[in-house]
């Protein structure tokens, strides 16, 4: 159930490549502190807050095109039965890193 498909990055179009840089510089902390806070309640088994994240989440991910989580995260917002499991875990675990790599590729690429 991976989805290795590269960020859109709706944004791509509006800024500039040094706008985008910078945006992604300062967006990125923000995003792992939650998608931490993300994990740790899913870890906790705090399935209300683990919902509550997962939309506070939903916004930024579709700013950035980060498609692939989408889904997931909607699982969890919904609180799935699915999405209380650990190979769940795993696979938002996994596609939030690939979606991040390949984030990070794109900030720095060369316009």
């Amino acid at each position: 159930m991976h989805n290795t498909h590269p960020p859109l990055m709706p944004l791509s179009n509006k800024l500039s490549q040094q706008q985008l840089t910078l945006f992604l510089r300062k967006a990125r902390p923000e995003l792992s502190k939650d998608y931490a806070i993300l994990e740790a309640h899913l870890q906790h088994q705090q399935w209300a807050e683990a919902s509550q994240q997962a939309h506070k989440l939903l916004s930024m991910i579709k700013l950035l095109g980060l498609d692939a989580l989408l889904p997931l995260l909607l699982q969890i917002q919904a609180d799935t039965p699915s999405s209380r499991t650990e190979p769940f875990r795993q696979t938002l675990h996994h596609t939030y890193q690939e979606q991040l790599a390949a984030l990070s590729a794109l900030s720095t690429a060369p316009n």
